[in-house]
């Protein structure tokens, strides 16, 4: 009889353990997509404030507070990552070492064939930053944040297009010393380190400048690369 009392008292106590363990994941389903509605409604029109008091909501959440940091939406981080954004094309690139974002910062920022396989564009929607960041955050703590002026853009986008050089990017023609191939057939680029803004410690919310910073920097030698495509075109 004790035995079968045991076994009751058991059951009854796994069951319970299993409604536990349904209620806890209920919450969080529901938790997740609130948060996904709420971000959804605000999207378009959210301040940094806002996103502040949001992310500190999200973190007393504690299951989810890994989710997002809340550092980097701050109000002096987002706008020093955020505020050349009316007149210029904003992008993002993480690292592990700080040794080599201040690298980034001296002596311009290196990419192999594409600049887009390692810098994400952004901008003031701040859902899409929120996920690439989120995305992106685990390759290092130290976000560089790299800025080209409208006008420097829009000119080399201009004449690309114009003379057909479908196989370039604006990256490719802002570059001071001539592109290279690496040990593995890669083309590499380094873009001045004038379109270097700085880098954000995105765990502590730390803002290093770069002294040299000018996203509307341009020099003969952009021309004379753009000189170099079109002659490579018509051979």
């Amino acid at each position: 009889m004790a035995t079968e009392v045991l076994i009751i008292i058991f059951i009854a106590a796994l069951l319970g353990y299993v409604i536990l363990l349904h209620i806890q994941i209920a919450k969080k389903n529901i938790f997740i997509e609130s948060t996904i509605n709420r971000l959804a409604e605000i999207e378009n029109n959210l301040s940094p404030e806002e996103m502040r008091k949001f992310l500190q909501e999200i973190r007393k959440t504690h299951h989810f507070s890994s989710f997002v940091t809340e550092k980097l939406f701050e109000e002096k981080p987002l706008h020093f990552l955020l505020e050349n954004e009316k007149d210029s094309r904003i992008f993002i690139h993480y690292t592990k070492e700080e040794k080599d974002a201040r690298s980034i910062i001296n002596e311009g920022f290196r990419f192999a064939d594409s600049f887009y396989k390692t810098a994400l564009p952004v901008s003031h929607d701040r859902l899409d930053l929120l996920i690439k960041h989120n995305s992106r955050k685990s390759f290092g703590d130290y976000l560089i944040i790299l800025c080209l002026g409208d006008k420097i853009f829009d000119h080399y986008s201009d004449e690309l297009e114009k003379n057909g050089l479908k196989n370039y990017s604006v990256e490719n023609v802002l570059t001071e010393i001539p592109p290279f191939r690496n040990e593995n057939a890669d083309m590499i680029y380094l873009l001045p380190n004038r379109f270097v803004k700085g880098y954000i410690n995105h765990q502590t919310g730390e803002i290093f400048s770069n002294p040299d910073y000018n996203p509307f920097y341009d020099t003969p030698v952009f021309e004379k690369n753009l000189a170099m495509m079109k002659s490579s075109q018509a051979n």
